[in-house]
């Protein structure tokens, strides 16, 4: 198993396949945030990349994208792709914990594979889920 889901599966508990598919679902959403630079550079020196990649959109999200797109379509692109992030992850049946360790080991390897210039970027695009945690509390409680 590649360092990365290694790392993630150790840090969250996670099943193997789990992990694979949330990690791809991460790696879709940096892709579709940030098409290239260091973003396009980790993604392309993250082995099995395109194994997980796969993973996620076998994966599905039981409509779940849909019905956040409806719920924060006010809120801008960014808090809306943020929000389906997170949904999808949820759906895999991640907790917030989970995602956190998650977020936290992607950064981490992204440190390794890119340097820090490019895993400040990687930041950057996730910021920390205690950031955006209240957000989705606050939408559990008005649905």
């Amino acid at each position: 198993m590649e360092e990365l889901a290694r790392r993630v599966v150790d840090t969250t508990t996670l099943e193997p396949a789990v992990a694979k598919a949330a990690i791809g679902h991460v790696l879709l959403f940096l892709r579709d945030e940030v098409p290239g630079g260091h973003v396009g550079e980790f993604i392309d020196k993250t082995p099995l990349a395109q194994e997980f990649v796969i993973a996620a959109r076998a994966s599905g999200d039981g409509g779940v994208t849909q019905v956040i797109e409806g719920l924060t379509s006010f809120m801008g692109r960014g808090r809306a792709d943020l929000n389906i992030l997170i949904g999808k992850l949820e759906n895999l049946g991640l907790k917030d914990a989970q995602i956190e360790g998650l977020i936290k080991e992607i950064v981490a390897r992204s440190d390794v594979l890119i340097g820090a210039e490019g895993a400040a970027k990687i930041r950057e695009i996730l910021p920390a889920m205690s950031e955006r945690m209240p957000t989705m509390e606050e939408m559990r409680r008005s649905a």
